[in-house]
């Protein structure tokens, strides 16, 4: 009886303990933000809200040391962040969420934008896919007067003529009530330089798509803190 009763207030300090530390950093975090917190507490604080009751700060130096960054962390599939002991999946799908809030942000401030000058659409992109690590194919989806509706992802991976599904393209843009609209890729570690298979794949798109009555105004790419207008650099010539 003595022993289960000091094993009980032993958790029971450890668990006052972490509450007064959870406590402390959600003041620092409403006195200051993020700032000055280093990558390990910021993931520790994100933690909190999907592994209540537990020290999360051991997991997120595990994280850190795996991945590399907070950055990679966040963009990580949740699925592989399960593996780790002491994850739970609500904790893995709140980093996840992290990650799409802020494109689906990114995505709202642009909404009902004008899409015809090749630097503003650069920028527009460019900030888009500041912390996406995968490679993902969009569709942004204009009105007659090049304003952006709406942006839909149409595919994962190196853009191809195969992996570009030109059914969710239509799909999307059927959805939308329009027939122009601008395709984005990024290059998550390579550079924004146009490859002579994105030129070419872009080309057999604007083909393609005529046909369904769609017209590719864009091609943009993004990579390493820059982005590129296929347009611009002359792809679409010869093209229209």
């Amino acid at each position: 009886m003595p022993c289960s009763f000091l094993h009980k207030g032993v958790k029971n300090m450890g668990d006052n303990i972490h509450a007064g530390h959870r406590r402390r950093m959600r003041q620092r975090f409403l006195e200051t933000g993020f700032a000055g917190f280093p990558p390990h507490e910021v993931l520790e604080m994100l933690l909190y809200y999907g592994i209540p009751r537990r020290d999360t700060n051991p997991l997120a130096h595990k994280l850190l040391a795996e991945y590399g960054s907070l950055h990679s962390v966040l963009c990580a599939d949740p699925e592989e962040l399960k593996r780790f002991p002491g994850m739970t999946e609500t904790a893995a799908v709140l980093l996840a969420m992290v990650r799409e809030l802020y494109a689906y942000d990114a995505a709202a401030e642009i909404a009902g934008a004008e899409m015809s000058d090749f630097r503003k659409i650069c920028s527009y992109f460019k900030e888009l896919y500041q912390y996406e690590e995968r490679e993902i194919v969009r569709a942004a989806l204009l009105d007659e007067h090049l304003r952006l509706i709406r942006i839909a992802p149409v595919a994962e991976g190196q853009p191809s003529a195969a992996q570009i599904s030109v059914r969710r393209i239509t799909e999307a843009a059927i959805r939308a009530g329009c027939n122009t609209i601008i395709l984005v890729h990024n290059h998550p570690r390579g550079s924004a330089k146009i490859s002579a298979e994105d030129a070419a794949v872009t080309r057999e798109l604007i083909r393609i798509l005529k046909q369904f009555d769609i017209r590719l105004v864009d091609h943009i790419v993004v990579g390493s803190g820059e982005a590129v207008s296929m347009r611009e650099y002359g792809v679409f010539i010869g093209t229209e």
